[in-house]
This record gives C-alpha cells, structure tokens and sequence, in this order.
C-alpha cells in the first residue's frame, strides 16, 4: 500500500535501500496496527469499559511490527 521512493543521494548512501523501504513499509503498518487498538480501547472505554483491555495484542503486535521495521532500516544503513 506504501510506496517510498528515496532519493538518489539517499539511496546511495545506503548498503541496501531496498530493505531500507521494506523497513519503512513495515514501520507503517506497524503504526497503523498499534493505533487502530488504541481506537478499539477507545471505544471500548466508552461502550464497555470492564473489557477496555482486550484489544492489548493489537498494541503489542503493531509495536512488534514497528521494531522489526527500525530493524530492517539499521541493518541497511
């Protein structure tokens, strides 16, 4: 969905750009993730605030998902 172009003396500064928009890709989708659980807590604080804590694994798995993509950008710098 994301599509990162860097520029030229951007990418020649790198070992491996390719990974270094990988890494970008993921990093978004890891955000995205990680705030639509925070969404869900949202409403469910509203709605139904006993079980405001379920959607936690949404957090953990787009913060799993933003540190794998910081990762994959250090390996390539």
């Amino acid at each position: 969905m994301f599509h990162f172009e860097l520029r030229p003396e951007v990418r020649k500064a790198l070992k491996n750009p390719e990974l270094f928009c990988k890494g970008m890709d993921t990093l978004h989708w890891g955000l995205i993730i990680a705030m639509s659980g925070v969404a869900l807590m949202m409403i469910l604080f509203f709605k139904d605030p006993e079980n405001v804590l379920h959607p936690t694994w949404l957090l953990f798995t787009g913060l799993g998902l933003c540190a794998w993509g910081e990762w994959q950008k250090y390996r390539a710098k």
